[in-house]
């Protein structure tokens, strides 16, 4: 990692019991730790580093009720444990309309009230339901609720 200092190698200039690497190779070898975390996340960066997306807070407080938002989403996560990831029920939502309804949670919320209900209607016009005990669901309402649950 570090460029050739003479004939003298790495063991030779070490003193006994000091450290096995220069400050710079650790710094090296921890970026690249790093790196290969983040790749084999998926590239997913860490939700630490990043503000909260707009639009997901907006999504999370559609509901009045979010007390009894969150019971239902329980329901609706027991039936797909898996989708149990913000970003994916984020993405059932919004489908391919992101850039658009990103831009509606900065700027007009009641709008986005608005296409999300238009939306919701547009679910069972087209047979998008969820049966969760009893309950016929969109599959839009469906992910806000279980949004609500996470």
């Amino acid at each position: 990692m570090t460029a050739d200092l003479g004939s003298a190698s790495r063991s030779d200039c070490a003193p006994p019991g000091g450290p096995a690497c220069s400050r710079r190779e650790l710094l090296e070898a921890l970026a690249l730790a790093g790196a290969c975390g983040l790749a084999l996340a998926g590239g997913v960066a860490l939700p630490a580093c990043f503000a909260p997306d707009p639009l997901e807070e907006a999504l999370r407080g559609f509901f009045r009720d979010r007390a009894a938002a969150r019971a239902v989403g329980v329901e609706v996560l027991a039936l797909e444990p898996k989708r149990a990831r913000s970003e994916d029920l984020v993405a059932r939502v919004v489908r391919d309309r992101a850039p658009q309804l990103r831009e509606l949670a900065r700027t007009d919320p009641q709008r986005l009230g608005e296409a999300l209900r238009a939306q919701h209607r547009d679910d069972f016009a087209q047979g998008r339901v969820v049966v969760v005990r009893g309950w016929v669901l969109s599959e839009t309402e469906s992910a806000l609720l279980a949004l609500q649950s996470i």
